[in-house]
Parts: structure tokens; sequence; C-alpha cells
């Protein structure tokens, strides 16, 4: 008996020292890995910032309904907050981990997702609209780029330029961008005041509940 306590403590503490690793939350079925190939298809850019791990690119292939369609269908794990389901989006790819603040109702305004948006080879802004409510440009990018302690005039765009790259060049095989190199950083586009309160407030909703927001949120600045 004593041996086998001493067993089983030797294994819980190698358990303990062992970095522990977890499976890529991306659906491997859904979308492809990289940038878009063509016109035909919306490459989604997720980029975690203060988060941890590199920038995600994925492309959701052919037209696509709604920003939200092209992140399912590019295949990224999506959480929604309980209020709200997916028209405000809580966590992608699982981040923020369950020890953030809860999903209950709105993302906080100090740690959220911005939502933007840009046509190929052009400039990042805001979002004009909610993610059910976006019309993804043809052949254009859609990002997502998380903001930690941001007002709305810094709140970072994505760090990867929305600019199609031909086949996978500057991505890996698993869709991730490469971290030898230096991503290009994106200047945001200013010319979307209304989109700075929607995207960059993480207002990411529809009808009447995003003007409540935008009104509270006035009220308390």
């Amino acid at each position: 008996m004593r041996r086998l306590r001493s067993v089983l403590a030797v294994a819980a503490l190698v358990a303990a020292l062992s970095p522990v690793t977890t499976a890529a939350a991306v659906d491997q079925g859904k979308g492809t890995p990289g940038y878009c190939p063509g016109g035909n298809g919306i490459t989604v850019v997720v980029d975690f910032h203060e988060l941890g791990g590199d920038t995600i690119v994925r492309c959701a292939p052919g037209e696509q309904a709604s920003g939200l369609s092209a992140l399912q269908n590019a295949g990224f794990e999506l959480t929604g907050t309980q209020r709200w389901g997916l028209a405000t989006l809580c966590r992608i790819e699982a981040k923020p981990g369950p020890e953030a603040e809860g999903c209950a109702d709105y993302p906080p305004v100090t740690a959220y997702w911005s939502y933007w948006q840009a046509p190929d080879g052009g400039s990042w802004g805001f979002a004009q609209a909610g993610v059910q409510e976006s019309k993804p440009q043809a052949g254009g990018f859609e990002g997502w780029s998380f903001a930690k302690d941001k007002s709305m005039d810094t709140t970072p765009a994505p760090r990867i330029a929305p600019v199609r790259q031909a086949g996978t060049s500057g991505v890996t095989p698993d869709g991730v961008a490469w971290t030898g190199g230096q991503a290009q950083q994106a200047e945001p586009d200013a010319g979307f005041p209304w989109g700075a309160v929607l995207g960059g407030a993480a207002v990411l909703l529809v009808g009447g509940a995003a003007v409540v927001t935008v009104v509270r949120r006035k009220r308390s600045s």
C-alpha cells in the first residue's frame, strides 16, 4: 500500500508539471485553412492579442449570408451570451476562457471581441452592422480582434492585413499565421463612426437591443 501511494504521488506530480495540451477547437470539416484562393469566398481572420496564441486565418468558401455564417462556415467555435445567443459573441475558439467574466448578458467593455470588415487589398474598418445582419463582401475579409482595456479609439484591428495571398503563402497548413516573421500591421479605417460604436464597443446585436446598449453606454460615459 505504501508503494502504491508513492507511485500515485509521483504520477500526480508528473501530471502537474507536464504541459496540458488540448486539440484545436477549429472544425476542420468546415472551411479551409489559409486565405481564400480567389473571389469566391470570405477570408476570416481571428486575432487573439492579449489572450495569447497565433492569429488564425481561414476561408469560408462561397457566398456568405452574414458575418456569423462566415465565422461558422470557416470552422470557428463560437459561444454567444445566455441572453442574446450568437447575436452577441462572448468567446471565439473558447477564448477568453471560463475563468473570465461570464457570458450572461454583454461582454464587459474592458474585454471584448471587436468586429471588422475589409475588401481585398483595402483596410480594416469597424463593421457597421451586427454579426447576424452584416453582409460580407464577396472575396473580402471578416476580422475579429480581441480588445482588453482599450477605448473605442485604441481598439486594435487584426494584425494581418486584408490582402489575399497566393495559395497558402504566409500561412501554416493549420491556417495559423507564421510567427517567425513580422505580421503586417493593418491601419483601421477612420471613416466608420457608427462602426466604432457597434464594433469597437462589441455591440454585435440586432434590432432594438443595439440601440438600448449604445444609449446605456453613452449615459455611463
